[in-house]
């Protein structure tokens, strides 16, 4: 009997790891932000909601009002996102990674420069 539930607490074990790993390796999902601006404009706080598909994530960044599209990549822990609706010299991208805590945090560029910022998900 003591060798069967030591077997449960095992599997139930290895379970919670491989469920926790899984969610390590997805960003997928509603997130909150704070980019820390400039010291004349302050920090400002974000959303974002993103799918991931693999390696390929898309979805939607907004901010100041405004939502745009986005679509990149979530690699070996590390994501890459950049605007899909604005010209080039307009447009957003955005790194970071993926924190064993579960929140992300990295750099935004933008035409108002680089910009620190950190997120968890909602």
């Amino acid at each position: 009997m003591k060798s069967i539930i030591a077997a449960c607490l095992v599997l139930f074990t290895a379970s919670l790891a491989a469920q926790d790993s899984k969610a390590q390796k997805n960003v997928g999902g509603s997130w909150e932000l704070t980019i820390k601006g400039p010291a004349a404009h302050g920090d400002l706080t974000a959303t974002m909601n993103l799918e991931q598909n693999g390696k390929t994530v898309t979805g939607s960044f907004t901010a100041h009002g405004n939502t745009h599209t986005v679509a990149g990549e979530f690699s070996s822990g590390e994501l890459s996102l950049q605007t899909t609706d604005t010209p080039a010299d307009n447009g957003i991208t955005m790194n970071a990674k993926l924190a064993d805590d579960g929140t992300l945090s990295g750099y935004l560029s933008s035409s108002m420069g680089d910009m620190k910022w950190t997120a968890s998900r909602r």
